[in-house]
């Protein structure tokens, strides 16, 4: 027989079975090994962590796939090599990941390009550039991060936050100096005035003339009209009316903007500034209704009558209208001798040397007077009928009555010897009038006339000066800022809260507030005072009456009033806001976590896993998939362990291992089922019992290698050639032949 075993296989030469070369099998060694098995009649199993788990057929050497290395396969390319055989060295740039396989470059966040040689273009960032920038308002994205560096004058995590009030610059961690409500630019601090302020720091008024923002725009008030610094409108003097106070009141109009009417009467003027009537001459009165008092005349009646002996004047012209027995121009003249009574137009009846009284034409004068007329008194020094009697008032301060005799005091002097002055409150004959001074004001003892100290005026001194007046008589002027009292003794300006200076020009210095600005403020870390409360605003990432408590967790900017926005547990920044992300996360709010493969702070750390791993992105802790185990996940299940953590026991009989991912049990060969425990049943054989036998002629297979066992004198790899030998009882000869032929 011609042995039929190929592949360099021996052949028995008694039963001619083949005994195959390593890598072969079957009956006559045509069949190359099945992937995963290898050796003499393919008996052996490769022990490659390759992808279909072959190797050399003949050797058993493993056949390693593109990116990996190692007797079994189970060793990725180092770092910086890839390829069939790790023989390639990579070429990324920027801590970029290198394939293993391709060579391909998985860049770091923030980086692109074929190599990873470019930085993120202006607006994207993140895992392959693709996240936009969130940044507004001129500010820049971290290409890695996407953290938003902001311009100076905003804050916030996408800087779409302004600087607070009173806070400036780039983190708007600079103090501004304005003042009077001033507005401070939120990028270069300048400050913008508020209407009605000027300078620097907004801590100047506008000067005369001149209002509204910066005090650019000039005033157009006339007539001495006072302008508003903030928005210009005019405030006319008394008397004066019209946009810019050019229209004068018209008649019987006044006061401010000509609102008030008042009509006088005699002729009187009504005054466009006070609306007080002007009064003709010989007429007073709130409307000019009353003519002067006897004893005045003329314009305001504030001119005396010159008559004497209780002749009365005309109230306008101030003419003299004597009584009976005077005339002259001031009556001051008695009546010629021989005439007497009114006008002087009676003719004296008296003999001759007689006098005649000059009033009533009676001969002979009365006691205490004399004169042709009876028309004057006595002499001081005399008194009685025809003046004969000599007065005996011999005191200083006193007079004689010129009827009587009788010595008295003068006004203002009391007491026996009339030498004690009136005491204080008390004036006028006897001391007899009660003064009517107020707010000490000093009482003349003659005549009951009030002499008042500085700051007060009126009859009575019962008048305070008015604002802006001061002293003796009010007579001068005090210059105090808006809003400021002056005082009306000294004219000392007395300040409102916030404001000092001699004039109250000048607000607080920084530091200090409240009356005068003696108050020191008691603002911490940066905080503003208010300088006329002192109440405290606390600057980025302080809160408190007093700034002294740093924002709690979760909070930031100006008096802590903002959120946060970050996630994954990141911490805000207690002054702009920015997140600040901890290991495994980045973006402006830390929302994403490190992609496959990185790990740490901004994700700049490879991860140290193999066999397709993946690691936490903040601890870079190996997370092992199901059928591996050690810390880079390096190390394949133990015999008889499989699955997460290799925590699972495989469940095979006879010792059968199981796959380490699945747990499936990988039964040896002439066995079979879930748990290898069923023999192979007739005509099969192998591992899992996947082959069918070729054996005829009843012979036997043998579960595990397939090999057949001839019965009835069959040979040959499936016991097909040969057989038993046949009786030809008909013909020998021909029995004979197919004997030999069968030998």
């Amino acid at each position: 027989m011609k042995c039929v075993c190929e592949n360099n296989a021996r052949c028995d030469p008694v039963s001619g079975r083949c005994t195959c070369a390593p890598g072969w099998t079957g009956h006559n060694c045509r069949k190359a090994c099945d992937a995963g098995h290898w050796g003499a009649d393919c008996a052996e199993t490769c022990d490659c962590r390759n992808g279909d788990g072959s190797c050399d057929a003949a050797t058993g050497q493993c056949n390693c796939e593109a990116g990996y290395t190692g007797a079994h396969c189970h060793q990725k390319c180092p770092s910086s090599m890839f390829g069939l055989g790790c023989r390639h060295r990579c070429q990324c740039d920027n801590k970029a990941l290198c394939d293993h396989v391709s060579g391909a470059c998985t860049c770091q966040v923030g980086w692109t390009g074929s190599f990873c040689e470019k930085a993120c273009p202006q607006g994207f960032y993140g895992l392959d550039c693709q996240e936009k920038c969130l940044c507004l308002n001129g500010g820049s994205c971290d290409h890695a991060s996407g953290v938003c560096s902001c311009p100076a004058g905003w804050i916030g995590s996408f800087c779409n936050l302004t600087c607070p009030t009173g806070f400036y610059g780039e983190g708007c961690n600079q103090t501004c100096s304005c003042r009077n409500h001033g507005i401070c630019h939120p990028a270069s601090g300048q400050c913008v005035c508020t209407a009605g302020w000027t300078g620097p720091n907004c801590t100047e008024e506008c000067p005369a003339g001149f209002y509204g923002a910066d005090c650019r725009q000039p005033c157009l008030c006339q007539n001495g009209a006072t302008c508003d610094k903030t928005n210009g409108k005019c405030t006319c003097s008394r008397g004066w009316t019209g946009t810019a106070c050019e229209l004068e009141c018209v008649s019987g109009r006044f006061g401010a903007d000509c609102q008030q009417q008042r009509e006088c009467e005699n002729s009187g003027q009504c005054d466009r500034q006070s609306g007080e009537c002007s009064c003709s001459a010989g007429w007073v009165g709130e409307r000019c209704e009353k003519a002067c008092e006897a004893g005045l005349f003329g314009a305001g009646c504030e001119e005396r009558c010159q008559c004497v002996h209780g002749a009365s004047c005309h109230h306008v012209s101030g003419e003299c209208l004597c009584p009976p027995g005077w005339r002259g121009r001031l009556c001051d003249k008695a009546c010629l001798p021989g005439a007497y009574g009114k006008g002087c137009m009676q003719h004296c009846s008296c003999a001759q040397g007689t006098s005649c009284h000059h009033v009533s034409g009676d001969c002979g004068c009365p006691p205490g007077f004399t004169g042709n007329g009876c028309e004057q008194t006595c002499l001081p020094g005399t008194f009685g009928h025809n003046c004969n009697q000599v007065c005996q008032c011999s005191e200083t301060n006193q007079l004689c009555h010129p009827v009587s005799g009788l010595c008295y005091c003068a006004p203002g002097f009391h007491g026996p010897k009339c030498d004690q002055i009136c005491g204080e409150g008390r004036y006028g004959p006897n001391c007899g009038s009660e003064c009517q001074c107020e707010n000490a004001g000093r009482c003349i003892p003659s005549t009951g006339a009030c002499e008042c100290p500085a700051g007060f005026i009126g009859a009575r001194c019962n008048i305070t000066c008015p604002a802006g007046r001061y002293g003796v008589d009010c007579a001068r002027v005090a210059l105090c800022g808006v809003g400021a009292q002056s005082d009306p003794l000294t004219g000392r300006c007395e300040c409102t809260l916030g404001r000092r200076g001699d004039d109250c020009g000048q607000g607080c210095p920084p530091g200090w507030f409240g009356l005068d600005c003696v108050q020191r403020c008691n603002c911490s870390n940066g905080g503003v005072c208010d300088s006329v409360t002192g109440n405290c605003t606390c600057g980025l990432g302080w809160t408190g009456s007093n700034c002294d408590k740093e924002c709690p967790a979760g909070r930031f900017g100006a008096n802590c009033q903002l959120k946060c926005d970050c996630q994954n547990k990141a911490t805000c920044d207690k002054v702009t806001g920015m997140c600040q992300c901890g290991p495994g996360y980045y973006g402006p709010l830390c929302e994403h976590a490190c992609p496959p493969g990185l790990h740490g702070p901004l994700c700049q750390l490879q991860c140290d896993c193999v066999n397709g791993a993946s690691c936490h992105p903040a601890s870079g802790h190996c997370v092992c998939p199901a059928g591996s185990r050690g810390a880079r996940c390096h190390r394949v299940c133990e015999q008889g362990t499989y699955g997460p953590g290799c925590a699972k026991l495989c469940d095979c009989e006879d010792n059968a291992p199981c796959d380490h991912v699945t747990g499936r049990c990988l039964c040896s060969s002439g066995r079979t089922g879930l748990r290898c425990d069923i023999d192979c049943r007739a005509n099969y054989y192998g591992p899992d019992c996947a082959e069918t036998c070729e054996c005829h002629n009843s012979s036997q297979c043998d579960r595990r290698s397939g090999r057949c066992s001839c019965l009835h004198g069959w040979i040959g790899l499936s016991c097909r050639e040969g057989g038993p030998p046949s009786l030809n009882y008909g013909n020998s000869n021909r029995g004979d032949t197919q004997h030999e032929k069968s030998l």
